[in-house]
């Protein structure tokens, strides 16, 4: 089959690719090709409405479909907003579900949209099958900064290894990203210097992007850059694209009152906005209102809806998912007009699909401008009756110094200046009209390689805070936490599993936010647990749900006594309001908020650094045969990723001992009523009361190894191995705040003591690790006589040789392994006796 094909399957014959699709199509990734041997390029320029998604998408699926070795196996699919996930995923979804007959490509379950939440699925489960990731920068650029956003912190060391091994990111509409731009160029340039055998790759794509923004200060490659349709004579003669390219779109500037903070003042400059958008409305079309702020876009759409006239719809970012698909929905289909007023904000201007007749926009920075103009008269179906109007407002008229700032947030007043310049001679806003894509938000902070390395240790400081990397990955006016409602806090609270996917509502991070928590404080009507904001605390210790099962566990929550940051997950009263399923998050709102219903199945998603949820299964499982499994898992993902030599060995070795520490007697004590002369390694009565409080199987194994092998320098990797198969012990060992003391001034840290006896453990492959007392000297800093370099020593030296992302890919697939080998126990558990023997 041709790629051309290949393409009309994907859209069900009414669409062939273009010449630049197809050459994207045949081309070679970046590997150890001859250098004059053609390869994709890095930066992809072409106007709105040339298929990009399409081009990149269907280009990678071909690869896989013909077999390309050098293919990556996960697709990144970057976005700067929440809006333009859900459109992109459900295309690929498409695509995918018509291409099923096609071998070696993702299905439409393996399209995965990442957005945080107890209910993600689990995508990361098969590295060596080909899936495709889409999310915006907030989920995917803080998961590749180990700092993973609304997720279980103790995973994030997994979604850092897969996110920058055997990926291929897509940074779509570069001009939105703000301050991830120049970290994706950094993270490129680590990658370049300090990945392993199938690093990342990034390729960049917009329609206004100047390849200089991509220079950072250790990214300074010249990329290769495609200009579409310029770069291809078949496409620049084509009459659909030239209709797209000359689009016509007549610009018009609409005098209007300032909007103002002021009461009085900012209904003036609404109703007069609502006004300009009446007048100008071609009845049976779409007619796109896009405003600078969620506030204003509320204030506009009630005032239309007030008003007699046709559908109005309200788009923003500060939905929760349902009713931010069910308003995505509501939008036009491409080449059927809708007599509608569409009110927006920025989260509509890049990428989604949609052809107004009528624009009113206020002035932005000119990029911006630009993605706007991409949704008016798209495909140039409006060009035969004149063009489609672009009306534009000057949010800075008349306004002195101190008015500016706040009349043109949440720009800057400098970017809002030039654009009107620009706009001043500007007639036709046509795409080969526009010019050169202005400049850039200018970069504040870089992330340089120590900064990523002191990212790669994940425990907390003592007080439970992280480093925040907010700084790389949204500008500060757009950094956002996480909100989801429940129901009667006051009497609830300690029954409240973590959230789902679809509670999560993102709201910004700023004063109009902090000002409305305080204020909820004062709430003197409410409960006191209903005035709060709460979050889940890591180093709790968890409670079980009085009305559930004992294996459904829940979080520790705790009040938030502080302004949030970036990346929070808050649980809110439904008393508190906040949030309105016509208009999104609104501060203004009293109106208990509804509660999403929450799902039946038990809670497993509130992992606390005391639990182990991965020993709590229907079957038991013996300890050694759980061991030989594990290593066995090992040996074939090594196999099917291409692991070998001393790494190899070494992921194996750790799969075989990963568990040991779980014969430990206060561990066994937590596995129930089972026969006390069997070791088992998971078991369906889990007592996480009983036993120690914090104790970590995985640090008694990582020291069992180490003794074993008489503290050898050689088994370093091993041991770290086995001690982070949990992301729980890893980089640093520590005592955890809320840990009590061990006996007679023993050292202590995680739940083991000095002196801890360990039984000895069949391995399940002839040998075996020998009954032995645990020798804790290691976590002090300095040289030890029995111990030797100290575990703090140790690690380090393992991330210098290794690099961040080839220890964590590592680390992975320990933890691969043991997934996947426990989930197989439980499967043939269902067929076979779970102690080991079979029915037959």
């Amino acid at each position: 089959m041709t790629y051309s094909a290949f393409f009309k399957t994907a859209f069900r014959r009414t669409s062939t690719p273009d010449a630049w699709q197809a050459a994207l199509a045949d081309r070679p990734f970046w590997s150890d090709v001859p250098a004059d041997t053609p390869t994709w390029p890095d930066a992809l320029i072409a106007p709105t409405g040339l298929g990009k998604t399409a081009g990149v998408v269907l280009a990678w699926a071909w690869r896989h479909a013909q077999g390309d070795p050098d293919v990556p196996r996960r697709l990144v699919y970057c976005l700067p907003m929440r809006t333009l996930v859900e459109q992109t995923a459900d295309a690929t979804k498409r695509w995918m579900t018509e291409l099923a007959e096609f071998p070696g490509l993702p299905r439409c379950e393996d399209v995965h949209i990442l957005m945080g939440g107890a209910d993600e699925p689990p995508w990361y489960r098969d590295p060596d099958q080909p899936a495709i990731l889409i999310g915006t920068q907030d989920m995917l650029v803080s998961r590749a900064l180990m700092r993973g956003y609304a997720m279980s912190r103790f995973r994030w060391p997994v979604d850092f290894a897969l996110l920058h091994t055997d990926a291929l990111w897509v940074f779509d509409e570069v001009q939105a990203m703000g301050a991830a731009r120049p970290t994706s160029t950094q993270l490129e340039a680590f990658r370049r210097t300090m990945g392993g055998t199938r690093p990342a790759r990034s390729l960049w794509v917009s329609a206004t992007l100047d390849p200089a923004w991509l220079n950072s200060v250790d990214f300074r490659d010249t990329p290769a850059v495609w200009h579409v349709p310029d770069d291809f004579p078949e496409d620049t003669g084509d009459a659909r694209i030239q209709a797209i390219v000359s689009a016509r779109k007549a610009v018009t500037r609409v005098e209007t009152p300032p909007p103002s903070q002021k009461k009085d003042e900012a209904k003036a400059y609404t109703q007069a906005l609502a006004q300009t958008v009446q007048d100008h409305h071609q009845p049976g079309h779409p007619t796109l209102v896009i405003v600078n702020t969620v506030a204003r876009a509320q204030a506009v759409h009630a005032a239309l809806s007030a008003r007699s006239g046709p559908e109005t719809l309200l788009i923003h970012s500060r939905f929760r998912p349902a009713e931010r698909a069910a308003k995505a929905k509501a939008l036009p289909a491409p080449g059927a007009p809708k007599d509608l007023i569409i009110v927006a904000t920025q989260a509509i201007e890049a990428g989604v699909d949609l052809s107004a007749a009528v624009m009113v926009t206020e002035l932005a920075p000119w990029a911006s401008l630009v993605q706007r103009f991409g949704r008016v008269n798209r495909r140039g179906e409006y060009s035969a009756d004149g063009g489609a109007p672009v009306v534009w407002i000057d949010v800075l008229a008349d306004s002195d110094d101190k008015e500016a700032a706040s009349r043109a947030a949440p720009y800057e007043v400098r970017d809002l200046e030039e654009t009107r310049d620009r706009l001043a001679g500007l007639t036709d806003a046509a795409p080969s009209a526009l010019g050169d894509p202005g400049d850039p938000t200018p970069v504040r902070r870089v992330l340089r390689r120590k900064d990523l390395i002191e990212l790669f240790d994940t425990d907390p400081d003592l007080t439970g805070f992280d480093v925040d990397i907010s700084p790389y990955v949204r500008d500060a006016e757009d950094t956002d936490v996480r909100v989801f409602w429940r129901e009667n806090l006051d009497s609830t609270l300690e029954d409240q599993p973590s959230p789902t996917r679809d509670e999560l509502c993102a709201i910004p991070i700023g004063q109009r936010t902090t000002d409305w928590l305080k204020a909820l404080r004062k709430k003197d009507k409410l409960p006191q647990a209903a005035r709060r904001a709460w979050c889940i605390d890591p180093q709790g210790r968890g409670g079980r749900s009085r009305s559930d099962k004992d294996t459904d566990r829940r979080p520790t929550w705790r009040s938030l006594d502080s302004d949030p940051w970036p990346g929070l997950v808050l649980m809110l009263d439904s008393r508190a309001g906040g949030y309105d399923p016509d208009s999104g998050f609104n501060p203004d709102s009293a109106t208990p908020v509804p509660v999403v219903a929450q799902p039946a199945a038990p809670d497993t998603g509130a992992e606390t650094a005391d639990d182990d949820q991965d020993s709590r299964k229907d079957h038991a499982v013996p300890l050694t045969a759980h061991l030989g499994h594990v290593a066995a898992e090992a040996e074939a993902l090594c196999a099917a990723l291409g692991v070998t030599g001393a790494e190899r060995d070494a992921v194996v070795t750790a799969a075989r001992w990963h568990d040991v520490g779980k014969a430990h007697a206060d561990f066994q004590a937590r596995l129930g009523d089972a026969d006390p002369a069997i070791l088992l390694a998971k078991a369906a009565a889990y007592h996480r009361d009983k036993g120690r409080a914090y104790f970590r199987h995985e640090l008694a194994s990582a020291l069992a190894f180490l003794a074993h092998h008489g503290w050898a320098r050689e088994a370093d990797l091993p041991a770290y191995l086995i001690a982070a198969h949990h992301g729980k012990v890893r980089l640093s060992l520590r005592a955890l705040p809320k840990e009590q003391p061990a006996p007679e001034g023993r050292r202590f840290a995680r739940g083991v003591w000095e002196g801890d006896p360990l039984p000895a453990v069949d391995l399940d492959n002839g040998t075996a690790s020998p009954e032995r007392t645990l020798v804790l000297s290691v976590m002090d800093l300095g040289r030890d006589e029995v111990t030797g370099a100290s575990w703090t020593e140790r690690t380090r030296a393992l991330l210098d040789r290794y690099g961040p992302f080839q220890l964590a890919w590592l680390e992975a697939l320990v933890r691969l392994a043991d997934w996947r080998a426990s989930e197989n126990e439980q499967t043939a558990a269902r067929h076979h006796d779970p102690m080991g023997g079979s029915d037959d």
